[in-house]
């Protein structure tokens, strides 16, 4: 996989407040993923390690694996770390509050990091969840979430306002074959999760089509699916909707700065948009450890908007024309996929890009 140049930084700088302009082209993709790196050991083991996910203060990694010491065919262990600039620690499995003798795989946590989503059971599982009443507490006895859910059902995510599950089935009715991707929704968190909704033609295809990860805004899903239009096997693609009362527009593939030949799935992206983790879940990247592995891999927005291989005042001028639109190409900000408008979020972080190459040309 490439790596772009510039490097990503955060978007506090609040300088350069400028004016308007206007336009819109489609973009494949506004950023671009730098060169993956291999979480290595304890993380990693010689057996499969995947579905990584990610707390939200970056602090604790969850994941499926059938190394040695668990109860079962696959259970979810979890490594921590004092700081995110720390190693992380030896895994501990969750125990028999959430962990059996059959499999049991990650998918999803709640933003205030005290459910955990996950699914277990067979070709008929079922979806769970477990809580806790802090941080450091241990996990409650799993539980199911509810008959609306049902079986049949595995891999999905919860969003950061805890009112949308989305997961799959490939076995109810009302699909389009394959994995299929649902949406169930509630009231508040304390209400039971509502009858799931098919995603549609747009979102599932005959293909495998399983959602891995929504923004904190509720406005960009990924997928992972074998769909047609792929570099190979499975690929991450990317869907946006202008609201959350709107419906889901065309995936777009991410490119081959993320995707490959082989299989692959971001399962989490860090609160800072910098970073996210993905997972070889169909097989051995080359520089693995094991059968299957957790990667991370950098987030990079695209700020040399004319790709004259230079930030600066010329890309600045692009952006201030495209003031107010949403232009994908521009809008870097707040996170490099953006928020679907140019404004100055994305002022900041081109500002910001433009310092640090004034910097290291002196």
């Amino acid at each position: 996989m490439k790596s772009f140049q510039v490097p990503i930084l955060s978007t506090s700088l609040l300088g350069l407040c400028l004016l308007s302009g206007l336009d819109m082209r489609p973009a494949h993709a506004d950023f671009v993923f730098g060169e993956p790196m291999n979480l290595g050991a304890p993380v990693n083991s010689s057996l499969g390690d995947m579905f990584p996910v990610l707390s939200l203060d970056g602090l604790e990694l969850y994941f499926t694996s059938d190394r040695s010491g668990g109860h079962g065919s696959t259970d979810i262990w979890v490594a921590k770390r004092a700081s995110v600039q720390d190693p992380w620690g030896p895994p501990a499995n969750l125990g028999p509050n959430v962990n059996t003798s059959a499999w049991e795989s990650a998918w999803s946590m709640s933003a205030d990091g005290l459910t955990l989503y996950f699914d277990s059971g067979g070709p008929s599982g079922r979806c769970y969840h477990t809580t806790r009443a802090t941080i450091d507490a241990p996990w409650e006895p799993r539980v199911d979430l509810g008959p609306a859910i049902g079986a049949g059902t595995g891999e999905g995510i919860i969003s950061y306002d805890g009112l949308e599950l989305y997961f799959i089935s490939s076995s109810w009715a009302g699909g389009y074959g394959g994995w299929d991707t649902w949406v169930s929704t509630r009231a508040s968190v304390s209400d039971p999760w509502g009858t799931p909704v098919n995603l549609g033609p747009t979102v599932n295809t005959p293909y495998a089509d399983a959602p891995t990860w929504i923004s904190p805004d509720g406005l960009t899903l990924l997928l992972t699916s074998d769909r047609p239009g792929g570099l190979g096997n499975f690929d991450v693609w990317m869907l946006t909707r202008p609201s959350k009362a709107s419906a889901w527009g065309q995936p777009r593939n991410l490119g081959s700065s993320i995707n490959t030949i082989y299989a692959e799935e971001i399962m989490s992206v860090s609160l800072d948009g910098q970073w996210c983790y993905i997972d070889d879940f169909g097989g051995p990247h080359p520089g693995g450890l094991g059968w299957e592995d957790i990667w991370q891999v950098p987030i990079l927005p695209i700020v040399d908007f004319n790709a004259d291989g230079k930030v600066d005042l010329d890309d600045l001028k692009l952006l201030i024309d495209n003031w107010g639109t949403d232009n994908t190409l521009y809008d870097i900000g707040p996170y490099a996929w953006g928020d679907g408008i140019v404004d100055a979020q994305d002022l900041m972080v081109l500002a910001e890009h433009m310092v640090t190459e004034t910097a290291l040309a002196q």
